[in-house]
C-alpha cells in the first residue's frame, strides 16, 4: 500500500511537471528558435515587394543593403517583421510585432490609421529615424514617407521592443495591450536587440514597409 502511494505520489508530480513545463517549452522554442522564415507564400509577397522597396529607397537617398517588411496579415504569434537583404535577395532576420489596440482592433484583426490619438497602427512607407523616443531611449522614430502616413512622427510612432510581447508570443495571437503599444512598431525584446545593433550601424537610414498582403 506504501509502495501504491509513492507511485501515485510521483505520477501526480510527473503530470504536473507536464502540465506546467510543456506551455514553458513551447514558449522557449517559439522565442529562440527566432528567425523564423514565413512559410513560401508570405516568402514571395515579401520578395514581390523587394525591387519596389529598392527603387523607392534609391530615390530617396535610404539604405540599399536592408529594408524591414511588416506584413500585418500574418497573425501576431507568428513573427512578421522581416529584414530583407537586397544583396543576399533574402530574409535574414525575422520578430514579432504587435499591433495598436485602437479602432475596434482586436488581436486577430488590426484596424489602420493615421489620426493622432486613435492608438492605430498604420500602413505604408516609413523611414526609421535614429531618433529617440522620450521614455524609450532603446528605440527608432519613424518618418511616414507616403500621404496618408505623414502624421507618423507627430504622433511618436517608433519601433520599440516589449516584454509583453516576450511573453506571449507563444500564443497564436498576441492580446492586445495598450501600456505597451499604442501604434508602434512593438517587437519582441530579441528582435529588437538585432534591429537596434542594424540600424545604429547604417549610416543611411532604412525603409521600413508595413502592409497588408
Amino acid at each position: 500500500m506504501a509502495r501504491q502511494k509513492k507511485y501515485g505520489c510521483l505520477l501526480v508530480v510527473f503530470l504536473l511537471v507536464v502540465v506546467v513545463g510543456t506551455p514553458a517549452l513551447w514558449w522557449a522554442w517559439k522565442y529562440y528558435q527566432l528567425p523564423e522564415l514565413p512559410d513560401r507564400r508570405n516568402y514571395k509577397t515579401i520578395e514581390q515587394r523587394a525591387d519596389r522597396a529598392l527603387a523607392f529607397a534609391h530615390r530617396h537617398n535610404m539604405n540599399e543593403h536592408y529594408v524591414l517588411f511588416v506584413d500585418y496579415t500574418i497573425p501576431s504569434g507568428k513573427p512578421r517583421l522581416f529584414v530583407w537583404d537586397f544583396q543576399k535577395q533574402r530574409i535574414v532576420a525575422s520578430t514579432y510585432v504587435m499591433h495598436g489596440p485602437g479602432g475596434g482592433s482586436t488581436d486577430k484583426k488590426p484596424r489602420f490609421s493615421n489620426r493622432p490619438g486613435s492608438n492605430c497602427s498604420s500602413l505604408g512607407r516609413f523611414l526609421v529615424t535614429k531618433d529617440r523616443g522620450t521614455k524609450l531611449k532603446r528605440s527608432f522614430r519613424l518618418k511616414g514617407m507616403d500621404f496618408d502616413n505623414q502624421t507618423a512622427y507627430a504622433r511618436g510612432l517608433m519601433i520599440h521592443s516589449s516584454k509583453w510581447v516576450d511573453s506571449h508570443c507563444w500564443m497564436n495571437y498576441i492580446p492586445l495591450h495598450s501600456p505597451s503599444c499604442q501604434g508602434c512598431v512593438t517587437v519582441s525584446s530579441r528582435g529588437m536587440s538585432f534591429l537596434w545593433e542594424l540600424i545604429n550601424k547604417e549610416k543611411k537610414p532604412l525603409l521600413l514597409w508595413s502592409f497588408e498582403s
